[in-house]
C-alpha cells in the first residue's frame, strides 16, 4: 500500500468521524429545543391541576401548634419574608412575614402560612421529597462560637435530650428555602423542613 493511499484512507476516516460528531451535536441541540418548551409547560399544567383547599382552620388555629411548642424552646417553624404578592388561584398572599408549617390533611400535604400564630393561608404542595442532614450542613453556615460556649451548649443539649419534656431542648428542625423565577410567569418555592422537601407554585403578580 502506497503512502498516498494510506493518507487518503486516514483523511476519509477523519471526515467520517467529524460527520458523526456533527450529527450527534445536532440531535442533542434539537432534543434540548424540543424538550425545553415541554418542561416549561409542565408548570402550567401543575398549576392548573392543583386545587384550592376546601377546608379551613377554625379561628385560624392550627390544632398541632400547641403540641409543637411544648417540644421546643424556640419556634420550630421557618420564617418567610415576602416582598411581593404570591398568587395561588383566588388566594393572594401580600408582602409580609409568615411562619411556614407543613401539614397533612386527608392524605394531602399543605403548607400553612401563619401570621402572628394564626393560619392565614393554606397552599397545596405539588410534590414532596426527602432531604438529608448533609444538605443543611452544606447550605446553612454554622455560627462561629467560642470553645466555652460550644461546651455549655453541648452539655445543655445532652441534658435536654435526656429530659426533653422538662427542658424543651429538643433540637428545632432545620429549615431552608429556595425561591425560583419560572419563565417570568411563576414563583416556585421549595421549603426544606426537617427531613421533608415541599414544592409550592404561585402565579407572579403582574
Amino acid at each position: 500500500m502506497s503512502v498516498d493511499l494510506l493518507k487518503k484512507i486516514i483523511n476519509k476516516d477523519k471526515v467520517n468521524v467529524n460527520i458523526i460528531k456533527y450529527l450527534i451535536s445536532m440531535v442533542a441541540i434539537l432534543g434540548f429545543l424540543i424538550l425545553k418548551p415541554a418542561y416549561a409547560e409542565d408548570f402550567y399544567k401543575i398549576y392548573d391541576e392543583l386545587e384550592v383547599p376546601n377546608f379551613e382552620y377554625i379561628f385560624g388555629i392550627d390544632p398541632f401548634q400547641a403540641e409543637d411548642y411544648t417540644k421546643y424552646m424556640f419556634s420550630p417553624y421557618p420564617l418567610f419574608r415576602s416582598g411581593t404578592t404570591f398568587i395561588f388561584k383566588d388566594i393572594k398572599i401580600p408582602p409580609g412575614y409568615y411562619l411556614l408549617t407543613p401539614r397533612k390533611h386527608e392524605g394531602k400535604t399543605y403548607v400553612l402560612f401563619k401570621e402572628e400564630g394564626r393560619v392565614k393561608y393554606v397552599i397545596p404542595t405539588y410534590n414532596v421529597d426527602i432531604t438529608t442532614e448533609e444538605f443543611y450542613d452544606e447550605y446553612i453556615p454554622k455560627p462561629k462560637t467560642s470553645a466555652w460556649k460550644k461546651f455549655k451548649t453541648a452539655i445543655a443539649d445532652t441534658v435536654g435530650t435526656m429530659f426533653p419534656k422538662k427542658t424543651q431542648r429538643k433540637p428545632v428542625p432545620k429549615s431552608y428555602m429556595e425561591i425560583n423565577d419560572i419563565d417570568g410567569e411563576f414563583w416556585q418555592i421549595i421549603l426544606y423542613y426537617g427531613t421533608g422537601k415541599y414544592y409550592l407554585i404561585f402565579k407572579q403578580d403582574k
